[in-house]
């Protein structure tokens, strides 16, 4: 069945973390693009300046380094290091075209506004390049590779419906959350729950339209007292 967030599919992870090196971006980077080069025959990688992700983990990370956060609060802006860096890489395959966007590295876990954290952006170029099935595996491949608190995969629709941003537990046809953040011990009507990675995957039917799954998430996360992630 292919899913009503088709064509575009949104990805986001988010996790309470602090000053991860850029060696540890590299390995969780190099982990999740693995994960995506297997389920959509994506070869190559090129960050925003077209630089090639490739090579030895010590030149990965030099490019790491070299998307330190810049603060435009000054002019010129300044390299701000406590804030993180802040990778994005694209690829494109023969039936989707990805950008991936790492916030990682900021020294405290951001304040009101969380600092760490992954968002996969995909494209169809061909129908039913994203299905159920695949959405499930990308879920599966984020929460293992990178311990978040919490997963979501939405559309824009669904985004702009929910107005869930920073901290608050994201609404999906996918919703990961850690059980480190919260139990879930129901569900509204029409939702399953799976026991997942040290957490709880709970999904909705892909062909329902952005409106019901916006509904019945929101009265999963109210009935499990569930709001924001602690940080």
């Amino acid at each position: 069945m292919r899913p009503a967030l088709a064509p575009e599919t949104i990805l986001r992870a988010v996790w309470v973390g602090a000053g991860e090196s850029p060696e540890w971006i590299v390995a969780h980077t190099n982990a999740m693009l693995g994960q995506l080069r297997s389920l959509f025959d994506i070869d190559q990688w090129r960050t925003l300046d077209h630089q090639r992700w490739e090579g030895a983990e010590d030149d990965l990370a030099q490019i790491v380094r070299s998307t330190v956060y810049m603060n435009d609060a000054h002019e010129p802006p300044r390299p701000d290091p406590e804030s993180g860096y802040q990778l994005w890489l694209t690829g494109e395959g023969p039936r989707v075209r990805i950008r991936v966007e790492i916030s990682a590295g900021a020294a405290s876990s951001g304040g009101p506004i969380p600092l760490h954290h992954l968002t996969v952006h995909i494209r169809e170029l061909s129908r039913g390049a994203v299905d159920g099935n695949t959405i499930d595996e990308m879920c599966a491949a984020v929460a293992t590779i990178w311990a978040p608190s919490m997963v979501k995969v939405a559309n824009s629709s669904i985004n702009s419906l929910a107005r869930r941003g920073n901290w608050k537990i994201g609404i999906g046809y996918r919703t990961w959350i850690s059980s480190e953040v919260g139990a879930v011990n129901r569900v509204a009507e029409g939702l399953t729950a799976t026991e997942l990675a040290g957490g709880t995957l709970i999904s909705a039917p892909d062909d329902w339209p952005a409106e019901r799954v916006v509904v019945a998430m929101s009265e999963t996360l109210a009935a499990n007292e569930l709001d924001e992630v602690p940080h």
